[in-house]
């Protein structure tokens, strides 16, 4: 038995009150095993983007408990967040989120930089993160002269370059067509593989579906069986 890396217990969230509230997340409860990949299904407004924005530390629940590694991050300060966030969790989004005037191998290196990493063991983990996305050869390009699906290989090499324990995709295919989505996703298979890494994917995708360990079902806020 695998131990969980990520467990939710009786997390619920609601935006706004009274008769206008909506209750986006209705005590929600699983677990998620360490070097998996679980994919989040649901349609649009079923509370996939903010169950996976409390599990990741940018929303707080107003009720419920969430542990990562075996830390409670729900009580967590700015401070604690921030460490959290440079420490374990790293995100993909749908828009990319490069930074225009930066070259590819600047990017992935960014959050390295922060973390003061020395030049050389920076550089030898951005090399070896572009190659292993496929974008050895694009390093000194920057993401206005990459195409979509290479803007988003790229942010999930920037994603990994501090060997995050959990990664959170939201609907990190959502912007490219169907061809550049399967590589994607195809390359977050391979990613929980080669760096064991723990991916937690919100999808529509079919593909994607079958790619993932496991599938969790979300509907009007809650875990569907």
């Amino acid at each position: 038995m695998i131990a969980p890396l990520v467990t939710v217990r009786g997390i619920s969230r609601t935006f706004g009150a009274g008769p206008t509230a909506v209750h986006a997340l209705r005590d929600v409860s699983f677990d998620v095993e360490a070097g998996r990949m679980v994919a989040l299904v649901g349609r649009s407004g079923s509370g996939k983007t903010t169950l996976l924005n409390v599990i990741g530390g940018l929303d707080r629940p107003d009720a419920g408990s969430v542990l990562i590694d075996g830390e409670e991050i729900t009580g967590l300060d700015e401070d604690g967040l921030s460490q959290l966030r440079r420490d374990k969790v790293s995100y993909v989004f749908q828009t990319f989120g490069l930074i225009p005037v930066l070259s590819a191998a600047e990017n992935v290196g960014a959050p390295l930089r922060l973390a003061r990493t020395p030049a050389a063991e920076r550089e030898q983990r951005v090399r070896l993160l572009l190659d292993l996305v496929g974008l050895a050869e694009h390093a000194e390009q920057r993401p206005g002269e990459l195409s979509g699906g290479q803007q988003q290989r790229v942010a999930i090499a920037r994603a990994l370059a501090a060997s995050p324990r959990l990664l959170i995709a939201d609907e990190p295919t959502g912007q490219l067509d169907a061809d550049t989505g399967r590589s994607v996703m195809a390359l977050l298979r391979g990613v929980v593989e080669s760096e064991g890494v723990t991916v937690l994917v919100s999808t529509h995708d079919p593909v994607m579906m079958a790619l993932a360990d496991r599938v969790v079902r979300i509907g009007d806020g809650r875990l569907e069986q």
